[in-house]
């Protein structure tokens, strides 16, 4: 069976629908599944680099080498919605 319209996601290495997640531009297939944006928000939203919250009009990004989300201005790559 095809899988259209499903990405791999960069976190947990899962395929799931591309709807519902978040694209990273700066990676040729890079996406973030809903399921990992959500258990990051619910735990507090704590920046892997500096250990603060992201909050507000703060840009979330991903941190390739160490598979975790965080601040864009903390060297994250930004992420935008699928």
């Amino acid at each position: 069976m095809l899988s259209l319209g499903r990405r791999t996601c960069l976190l947990c290495s899962v395929r799931v629908r591309t709807r519902g997640g978040f694209r990273v531009p700066d990676r040729l297939e890079g996406f973030i599944c809903g399921a990992c944006y959500t258990a990051w928000d619910r735990t507090g939203r704590a920046c892997a680099e500096c250990g603060t919250p992201v909050r507000g009009a703060q840009e979330a990004g991903i941190f390739l080498e160490r598979r975790a989300l965080g601040h864009a201005d903390c060297g994250a790559l930004k992420i935008f919605a699928a």
